[in-house]
């Protein structure tokens, strides 16, 4: 099985425990996400986004897949919480594309698979 790179590991870990401290600390001063099209940037941005678009729903994800792609790591992930579910598909599969240097995470991009 490939290793996961520890940032991305972190950020996986923290979700799933409910930690947005341990979670922001895995993002550079300078990171961005962009989620399904929307983009954020700075750790002020994200810790933003986390609240509400994972830790108040309560996310949890299960990691189906790993693998290196040019420079990206690309994680998929099963996701489950407590969020309105009306007209996404079972199960709920996303990929998180990571490009990460110095032990941090630098961008992030989420999508469907």
């Amino acid at each position: 099985m490939i290793k996961i790179p520890e940032s991305v590991a972190i950020y996986f870990n923290a979700v799933n425990d409910n930690d947005p401290e341990t979670f922001l600390a895995a993002f550079d001063e300078h990171a961005f996400v962009v989620d399904m099209k929307r983009k954020f940037v700075g750790k002020n941005a994200i810790s933003s986004w986390s609240k509400s678009e994972i830790f108040e729903p309560k996310v949890q994800f299960a990691i189906i897949d790993a693998r290196e792609q040019d420079d990206n790591f690309i994680v998929t992930v099963s996701i489950d919480g407590e969020f309105d579910k009306t007209n996404l598909p079972d199960p709920l599969l996303m990929n998180h594309r990571f490009m990460h240097a110095n032990g941090k995470i630098k961008e992030m991009y989420i999508s469907f698979t």
